[in-house]
């Protein structure tokens, strides 16, 4: 499991404990929205999917 992670938002600390399941359920949605975007035809080139990948 992964461990938790605390963040402070306007001097209030805010507890995060990010689980394996909801990391999968995260990947999941994400694969989800690329293959509807596949079905659409909103297919990227693998130079712009390099190009956003380098942005983040």
């Amino acid at each position: 499991m992964a461990p938790a992670t605390q963040v402070i938002i306007n001097n209030e600390a805010i507890k995060t404990d990010y689980s394996e399941k909801s990391a999968i359920g995260a990947l999941y949605d994400e694969l989800s929205k690329g293959i509807e975007s596949l079905k659409k035809g909103d297919v990227y080139t693998i130079d712009k999917a390099w190009e956003e990948i380098d942005k983040i």
